[in-house]
Formats: structure tokens, sequence, C-alpha cells
């Protein structure tokens, strides 16, 4: 019996969720302090500073990382995505991937204007300083247009130069905290889904595959969202320089737009090798992970028989 009884023990312990939603420390908040930081604590970062205090004094255990906000965690985002699906006529008609992709913007469209506006303000912001060079030799030459001119410069340079401390660390946190969000939802998706794949479509999809699906293409798919505003900033970037040089050289800066064309012509053919060789990649690891199940399958069978 008491063995019996240390089993039950056992088998209770191991049923216990690792994260049951409830932090356990008593002077730990069990939600982020993300959740209900101020403006200048979110511009700052500073709603942070408790966690790193702790790390400077122990090692960081379980119960001192604070609990996901619900809208980061998959409990409160994969509803939202499902959804977005029911909406889309998904859950009868079957998932596309022009479905999904759109379920998926949709489902962080917040995040993807706000990281839209902190890039274009940045972008703008960077390109002040080349803006303002020739005002500011004039202004060291002697010429001056207005009193206080010299204050008005350098007030305009020092807020340039803060926006761009700035807003690339806000764009490139949101657009991290969407990409997590998407991978989250997605691994949550594809193991829903194993969980009720019928027998002839396992003959399709091997179990490695379906892991792979999880730990790799999820992956890729959020890693997306930190290049998702790249296609039109570089435009931006590229017709700023180009208005900049045409107002201090004129005519002149024809050649840098034949050479700005002439590189972008030839990132083409690159691209669509590295597009090549990425597939590859995912076919050799589509393998490998093939394999490896049905070595794990094989020795299980052979442990038994022995």
């Amino acid at each position: 019996m008491g063995f019996l009884g240390e089993n039950e023990g056992e088998d209770t312990l191991l049923r216990e969720p690792l994260l049951n939603g409830v932090s356990k420390s008593k002077g730990v908040d069990s939600a982020t302090p993300y959740s209900n930081a101020g403006p200048f604590s979110l511009l700052t970062f500073s709603w942070m500073g408790s966690l790193f205090a702790v790390v400077n004094k122990k090692t960081l255990d379980l119960e001192d990382v604070p609990q996901l906000d619900s809208g980061d965690s998959v409990v409160g985002a994969f509803p939202i995505l499902r959804n977005k699906l029911e909406a889309n006529g998904s859950v009868v008609n079957g998932v596309t991937t022009l479905k999904l992709a759109t379920a998926l913007v949709f489902s962080v469209w917040k995040e993807i204007l706000w990281t839209a506006f902190l890039a274009l303000v940045y972008t703008l912001a960077s390109y002040v300083g080349p803006y303002l060079i020739d005002t500011f030799v004039q202004y060291l030459s002697g010429r001056r247009e207005f009193d206080n001119e010299g204050y008005l410069l350098v007030s305009t340079l020092f807020v340039a130069k803060l926006v761009e401390c700035l807003f690339p660390r806000h764009w490139l946190f949101k657009l991290q905290q969407a990409g997590i969000r998407i991978q989250a939802v997605l691994v949550a998706m594809i193991y829903n889904k194993g969980l009720t794949v019928s027998c002839q479509a396992k003959q399709c999809h091997t179990s490695g595959e379906i892991i792979n699906f999880m730990t790799v293409d999820a992956e890729r798919v959020g890693g997306f969202s930190w290049h998702m505003h790249d296609p039109w900033i570089v435009f931006v970037q590229i017709v700023l320089a180009l208005l900049i040089l045409y107002k201090n050289l004129g005519l002149a800066s024809i050649a840098t737009l034949l050479a700005t064309v002439i590189v972008i012509l030839a990132n083409f053919p690159l691209g669509r090798l590295e597009e090549k060789f990425q597939d590859k990649l995912m076919e050799s690891k589509d393998k490998g992970m093939k394999a490896t199940s049905e070595i794990l399958r094989n020795m299980r069978i052979l442990k038994l028989q022995g």
C-alpha cells in the first residue's frame, strides 16, 4: 500500500502544470510590469528595472519571472486568430495560405501600424543631419538668416538624434513582440491540428515533419516580422537621399540614381539564389527530422523486443 501511495504522489506531481498562471513568489506580481507600465516607463524601458534588480542579486528562479500579459500569451492570442479564420470561412472551406496570412496580419494590425509610424519617423529623423549640414556650414561661415538661428539648429539636431536613439528600440521591440505572438499561435494551431489528423493524412505528413513545422517553419514566419517594413523603408530612404543630393549637387545626383538602380537590379539574381538555397535547407531539415523520428521509433520497438 505504501508503494502504491508513493506512485500516486509521483503521478500527481507529474500531472501538475509547469506554469499554472499564478506566481508562487510573495513579492513578485503575477502579471508582467509591462502591462501596468506608464508612458515614461514604456518610453525608457524602466519597467524591466525590477527584474534586473533581482538578476543582480541572485540567479533567476521560475517564481522570479513575471507572467505574460493575457494579450501576449497563447491563451489570449490564439482565440483572436481562430476568430479571424472563422470570419474568413476557413473552418468550413479549409485554411489556405492567403487566408492564414490575412488572419495573422489582422491579428497584429495594431503593432504593424504603430511600428510603421515609428519606422517612418525614425527614417525622417535620420536624414535631418544631412539635410541641415549645408545650413550649419553657412551659419559657421557667418551667414545668418535670423536671430537665434544657431539655437534652433542645435535644438532640431538634438531632437532628431533623440528620436534616432529611442524609436528604433521601440520599433524592434514591438516587431519582436508581434513575431513571437505569431509564432506561438502557429505552434498552437499546428499542435491542435496534429492531435486530430487522420491516419491517412499521417502517411503524407509524418510526426517528424509536423514537429519541423512547429520548430522551424513557425519560427521563420515569426522572424519575418523583423523585416516587415524593410521594402518600403528602403524606398523612402532612397527618395530622401536623392532629394538631399539634388538639393546640394543638382543634376549630378542623376549618377547616384543610376548607381542605385544598378545595385537594386543586381540584388535580384542574388535573392533568387538565396531563396533556392533556403528551399534546399528546409528540405534537408525535413529529411533529417523524418530520419530522426524513424530512428527513435525503431529504437523503441527494439527495446520492447529486447
